[in-house]
């Protein structure tokens, strides 16, 4: 297991870092999900800094209908319609200290799990599949998944018949985090990303 971030600054700066690398507004349950999953920070540590980050500006909330909350006055941890997004000062924090203070295997192995954690569909990728007939081979299957950042996914895969066609078809739709997880798991060697929670 990995050690403890236990100082504050580094606490701040970690999820500073992950709400900076996500990149959109998540609630205060999804934060604290992905910043306690890799037992780095615990729950106290965790919420004690959050709500300094809320105090001194780097991280603000925002209701449905825009408004910024005050920290000082309106914080509701409990209340999940409430999405927290870092600011610019909050990103200048990350960008300039995540080097210094986080390991960079630390950084990438948490984002790698914070990802896993957040479905596509709530990161606003735009996922999208078509089939071809490709006559005596059978069918030929294409599927991309888009998101913030750009392509994440362009596979073309041939089905030898239709209900192989269709199988891809259903499970690509049903889960299609969970075969760009299984692709990226195959292609750099590392098959027990496939096994992870």
């Amino acid at each position: 297991m990995a050690e403890l971030l236990r100082e504050p600054d580094q606490v701040k700066v970690f999820i500073l870092y992950l709400m900076d690398k996500i990149g959109y507004p998540l609630n205060y349950t999804d934060v604290g999900t992905i910043i306690i999953r890799d037992g780095l920070v615990d729950y106290f540590n965790f919420v004690e800094n959050f709500r300094s980050l809320l105090e001194n500006r780097h991280i603000q909330g925002v209701r449905a209908d825009g408004t910024i909350v005050d920290p000082d006055e309106d914080f509701h941890p409990d209340d999940d319609s409430i999405l927290y997004e870092i600011t610019k000062k909050g990103k200048i924090v990350a960008e300039g200290l995540a080097d210094d203070l986080l390991m960079a295997a630390v950084r990438e192995k948490s984002y790698v799990s914070a990802m896993r954690h957040l479905s596509l569909e709530k990161r606003g990728a735009v996922i999208d599949q078509s089939a071809e007939n490709n006559g005596d081979s059978g069918f030929i299957f294409h599927c991309t998944i888009k998101d913030k950042d750009g392509l994440a996914l362009k596979l073309s895969l041939r089905a030898e018949t239709y209900n192989q066609l269709r199988r891809m078809q259903m499970n690509f739709e049903d889960k299609p985090d969970v075969v760009l997880r299984g692709i990226t798991a195959l292609v750099t060697g590392n098959v027990n990303y496939l096994f992870d929670n």
